[in-house]
């Protein structure tokens, strides 16, 4: 929450993505889609952005991985 507020101050973020478990249905912040934050301005309107549905303890050791992973 913090770090999309921070990029309010530079107009928003080139990319995102978000990772939780939250629905949309229950008006939480978690719960909230990216192009939520786009209309906030947390993220630029032609950023790329998604969200995973799915728990960060196992998805974000996997997508950090990945990130670094060398390629042959």
């Amino acid at each position: 929450h913090h770090i999309c507020n921070a990029n309010l101050m530079r107009n928003g973020a080139d990319y995102a993505v978000f990772v939780n478990t939250a629905q949309e249905f229950d008006g939480s912040d978690a719960g909230a889609r990216p192009d939520e934050a786009v209309s906030w301005g947390k993220i630029k309107v032609d950023a790329e952005s998604v969200k995973v549905y799915a728990d960060a303890s196992l998805v974000f050791p996997l997508l950090v991985a990945q990130t670094f992973a060398q390629t042959k």
